[in-house]
């Protein structure tokens, strides 16, 4: 791993042979989630979401992001998390990110920041233990901070696929 100062900003990076990759970590409830950082376009803060009628209950709608119309997943709905509280959908951020069927925005409740994970650390999803369906996560990681914690990595190319899509759809 090498590091370089950008801006004054200290930035990490790996080198490709490296046995570990980045995450961008948030939080869905009180439970941490990462996704891969290779798929991540943006992080914003929520812009004007116009809701799209007859569209699955997790779409909320679809933003505008430099002329590209980008749909809006409520990633809790889409995972089957309940709402633990709610929330106006101005405090959410949403992730830009990049899957098989073009830039989607998910939101989140708080940006915790970018990790390092380790590949070696990286243990198989439990069964069910979390609320999200184990096909949709690639593992877990202990985090070692103050309080060690459970890191969920999601993974992207599972959650939002062609196939799964129009299997939804047909259901709605």
């Amino acid at each position: 791993m090498t590091e370089t100062k950008v801006l004054g900003i200290k930035e990490e990076h790996l080198n490709e042979d490296s046995s570990e990759r980045r995450a961008i970590t948030f939080r869905l409830n009180d439970e941490l989630i990462g996704i891969d950082i290779k798929s991540v376009i943006k992080i914003t803060k929520s812009f004007d979401i116009t809701p799209v009628p007859k569209t699955p209950h997790y779409i909320l709608g679809v933003m505008n992001l430099r002329g590209n119309i980008i749909p809006i997943v409520s990633l809790k709905e889409k995972l089957g998390i309940p709402e633990k509280e709610e929330r106006d959908i101005d405090e959410l951020m949403i992730v830009v990110i990049d899957t098989e069927v073009g830039y989607i925005g998910v939101t989140v409740d708080v940006i915790e920041g970018a990790t390092v994970i380790n590949n070696e650390e990286v243990l198989p999803p439990p069964m069910n233990s979390v609320g999200i369906d184990p096909e949709f996560i690639q593992g877990v990681v202990m985090i070692k901070k103050e309080n060690p914690e459970l890191l969920i990595i999601l993974d992207v190319s599972k959650i939002f696929n062609k196939e799964i899509l129009n299997k939804e759809e047909g259901r709605c």
